[in-house]
């Protein structure tokens, strides 16, 4: 111990000696590793970081489909859930939840908040314990128990201010009293690492809450067996693993099937899944493409580590060259080789150290504004976002590896050579290059085979980051198939103060007569969903004269009917989109008002095209694959055709299907108007949104105005479109420090090959040598190692394009233009480090070469 901390002195003191290396090194490193942890630490707040605190392993997703060619999925009824819980031949235990939007707060201070509705053991199934006060009872979850309390988030409780009062408080729930109970611990998100709510509620209120957002015929009461609202997570039977409990459940399906109403047809299968992250669906799903993207960034990042490394490697190898002499003395006087290597590894492990602390910093940094910019993208949604990029004693550990691996990357290879020592040549050695480098020697010296090796790597980045730049260029360039300029859009929620429907439908028209007085106003119309809202609500759609589903023997068979987009709308809507009505009618006011009025449907062509392949799909009647819950007519008239138009980036052949009903026929109190003005200037637009906020305030000063703003900008915050310019982004930094690592890399690989072949230089000039011929000398070797460094890199690319091609946008992964552009600027970066060392040794002067003898 005593030996190291001498080693750890001598090291600082060296480079201390040394300050333009030690602060060039620090700095390479701080990049490099800066780069490892900020992209580790948001991998492990997504991906690593249990969600569920309690023996992760043990918890299962169980889901129901039905046994038919439909194969529908839906969620589960309490009655269910309560056979799920007390069957313990599968599940130890099993808790139930759903979720909803309610508002919090009233007047000015409304806000619409996600909430969680859960069973009585939710808290206890997870594992947690509240940091105040405590969690709700059996009697206070309930069916229709009616207890008006909540237990809030950590960060609810801090906007709160924190306060010692908190519990017994009251918060207004959709403008009823419900009394804080207590506080969740610090970090807790409930299921998903995405969305965390403001407050949970017990399944008591459920019947309370969720009137508010439904219409008079649907089911709200728990005890109905119809009533198919939560979600269920199980933990298995102690000893048990997931296949062996796959292998249990056709005893149970029997016994959920048993439970189902009379007049409900069909048999149902149970299906275990690992839970997902970031999903709450009935239909099961996996976390694959962002594991895929984290190993991704995490190669990516690693790779921009390697490039530092060799670089580091480079600057060490010339260094010990420089200090052959001393390390020579070192071992004539009876030092060994260990203490040599051990030295120059401490030194090593000093800088890594250094560039560490300064890269953790840098990852701080870097993560608090990807953080920043993802709360704002969420803003609009309302959702707490309770993970935390913070390092945490993990990923300090992962840092501080980080460090160490650099370390032996970079310094354990020069260290080795440098204890190698040759006493008698290094203590007589003159500087420049042995006599015996010859060409190829020199071109395929260590420093140089680093050098092309760094190139390599940062073409690969260069082309990987091209690729993902064109992508979120398509992204940003589709054609839409509507047209979003010249509209602001105003977002409603009238469930947030239990306005019942026939007052939201009167509001709705006097908004739109409203809407439709304003000068230079063309159009208004309110709908539930809008393209780029990060919204989606489908459902599916089969010719009425299409003969009944057959049993579903093949589980590859395509599930019958057409899947679509599902959207409610009032008259106006689509020209306020700017969505084209190419045959047939808008809906009328009638149809929008009245629930009874004749079942009428609105479809675009992709849609059209897929449920009538030969015939006029205007005038045809089609129906529902899953008839309504609420017992409503399954079959509608299709009265109107709208052109095909995108609902989200990544939809596929220019726009995923769309259904369209009148608003009374599929209601719904949370609502987005379009009003649409004759000016298509983005500053006009913008300049207007005060305007429809005086008209709106005008109409009714209460009314639940969640967002108002141009309609581009809804499309500016999609979340799709902000991941795919995240990864520009990303892999753009990734690129963009390689090659700035490859170019300092060559200018001190060159400038350090001028350096020591002075003496030859100045023989040569000394000989009637021309400049020219130096520089021609200079250059020639540099332009055959970035040629033999851009061969290499381009096979490599095209594989890594391979492996990319799965999450790459609309973009080829063999894309020639990023490919070339990507090899054009790696050349051209690096021929001017090149030229800047040849130029230098053109002005090398004979007399002082040779006076250095």
């Amino acid at each position: 111990m005593t030996n190291l901390l001498k080693d750890v002195r001598h090291a600082f003191r060296l480079l201390a000696k040394s300050p333009g290396f030690t602060l060039i090194a620090v700095l390479t490193l701080a990049l490099a590793i800066g780069v490892n942890s900020a992209i580790f630490a948001l991998v492990n707040g997504f991906i690593l970081r249990p969600v569920i605190p309690s023996k992760p392993q043990e918890v299962v997703g169980v889901f129901t489909s039905r046994k038919d060619a439909s194969k529908d999925y839906r969620q589960f009824s309490y009655r269910e859930y309560a056979a799920l819980r007390e069957e313990k031949d599968v599940f130890r235990d099993a808790t139930a939840v759903t979720f909803a939007l309610a508002g919090l707060g009233r007047d000015d201070g409304l806000r619409r908040s996600f909430v969680f509705l859960t069973s009585d053991n939710f808290f206890s199934f997870m594992g947690v314990k509240p940091v105040a006060g405590r969690f709700y009872t059996a009697e206070e979850a309930h069916p229709n128990a009616n207890a008006q309390v909540a237990v809030a988030s950590w960060s609810y409780w801090q906007r709160a201010g924190g306060r010692a009062d908190f519990i017994g408080s009251t918060v207004l729930v959709n403008t009823r009293p419900y009394t804080i109970i207590g506080v969740a611990p610090k970090g807790f998100s409930g299921i998903s690492s995405l969305i965390a709510p403001d407050l949970w509620l017990p399944l008591g209120i459920f019947a309370q809450l969720s009137s508010a957002f439904s219409d008079a015929t649907q089911i709200t009461d728990l005890n109905e067996p119809k009533n198919y609202t939560l979600n269920i997570l199980g933990r298995l039977a102690p000893g048990l693993t997931m296949e062996a409990a796959k292998a249990r459940l056709p005893a149970l399906e029997q016994r959920l099937t048993a439970l189902q109403p009379a007049d409900v047809r069909g048999a149902r299968e149970l299906q275990l899944h690992t839970p997902s992250r970031f999903s709450i669906s009935t239909t099961p799903s996996d976390d694959g493409p962002l594991a895929v993207m984290s190993i991704l960034m995490l190669s990516m990042a690693g790779v921009v580590l390697v490039i530092a490394s060799l670089n580091l490697a480079n600057m060490l190898l010339a260094r010990g060259t420089a200090r052959a002499r001393e390390i020579a003395v070192r071992l004539a006087i009876g030092a060994t080789r260990w203490q040599i290597v051990r030295q120059l590894l401490v030194e090593g492990l000093v800088l890594a150290l250094a560039g560490g602390a300064l890269g953790l910093l840098l990852s701080m940094w870097s993560d608090a504004l990807l953080l920043r910019s993802f709360q704002s993208l969420l803003s609009s949604m309302n959702f707490s976002l309770t993970v935390s990029f913070a390092p945490d004693p993990v990923v300090l550990t992962v840092t501080f590896l980080f460090c160490l691996f650099a370390t032996l990357v970079f310094s354990l290879g020069p260290a080795l050579k440098a204890s190698r020592a040759d006493l008698v040549n290094d203590l007589k050695q003159q500087a420049g290059d042995a006599a015996a480098h010859g060409r190829w020697n020199r071109f395929f010296a260590p420093r140089h085979l680093l050098v092309m090796a760094q190139m390599t790597l940062s073409l690969v980045l260069l082309f990987a980051a091209g690729l993902f730049f064109r992508a979120a260029l398509k992204a940003g360039g589709l054609n839409l198939g509507f047209d979003p300029n010249g509209v602001v859009l105003a977002e409603f929620d009238y469930t947030l103060a239990n306005t019942p429907q026939a007052e939201v439908m009167r509001s709705l028209s006097a908004v739109r007569d409203r809407m439709l007085a304003l000068p230079g106003a063309t159009a208004a119309g309110f709908s539930t969903l809008v393209p780029y809202g990060n919204t989606t609500n489908t459902t599916r759609l089969v010719a009425a004269d299409a003969p009944p589903a057959a049993t579903k023997t093949d589980p590859k068979a395509p599930t019958p009917g057409v899947g679509a987009i599902y959207t409610s709308v009032t008259p106006g809507y689509f020209a306020a989109a700017g969505i084209h009505l190419l045959r047939g009618r808008d809906f009328t006011d009638t149809e929008a008002r009245e629930k009874n009025s004749p079942r009428a449907v609105i479809i675009d062509e992709a849609m059209a095209r897929k449920l009538f392949p030969s015939r006029d799909a205007l005038g045809q009647r089609v129906r529902y694959t899953q008839p309504p819950s609420d017992g409503s007519p399954a079959e509608m008239e299709i009265v109107g055709i709208v052109n095909q138009h995108r609902h989200d980036v990544m939809d596929k052949d220019g726009g995923t299907p769309h259904a369209f009903v009148p608003l009374a026929q599929a209601y719904n109190g949370s609502l987005f108007l379009l009003t649409r003005f004759q000016t298509t200037d983005a500053a006009r637009t913008a300049a207007l949104v005060g305007t429809v906020r005086t008209a709106l305030r005008e109409v009714d000063s209460t009314l639940p105005i969640l967002q108002l703003r141009p309609f581009t900008g809804m499309l500016e915050k999609s979340i799709t479109l902000w991941i795919v310019r995240l990864g520009a982004v990303l892999f753009g930094v990734f690129g963009g420090i390689a090659l700035l690592l490859a170019v300092v890399g060559v200018y001190g690989v060159k400038s350090y090959a001028v350096e020591r072949r002075t003496r030859e230089i100045g023989i040569r000039m000394a000989l009637g040598a021309h400049p020219g011929d130096v520089f021609q000398l200079v250059m020639k070797q540099g332009a055959l190692q970035t040629a033999v460094s851009v061969i290499v890199g381009v096979v490599l690319s095209l594989l890594v394009g391979q492996a990319l091609a799965a999450i790459l946008f609309q973009v080829s992964p063999m894309d020639p233009l990023a490919l070339g552009v990507s090899a054009a600027t790696l050349s051209l970066a690096t021929l001017l480090a090149c030229f800047v060392p040849a130029l230098r040794a053109t002005r090398v002067s004979p007399m002082t070469a040779l006076r250095t003898e």
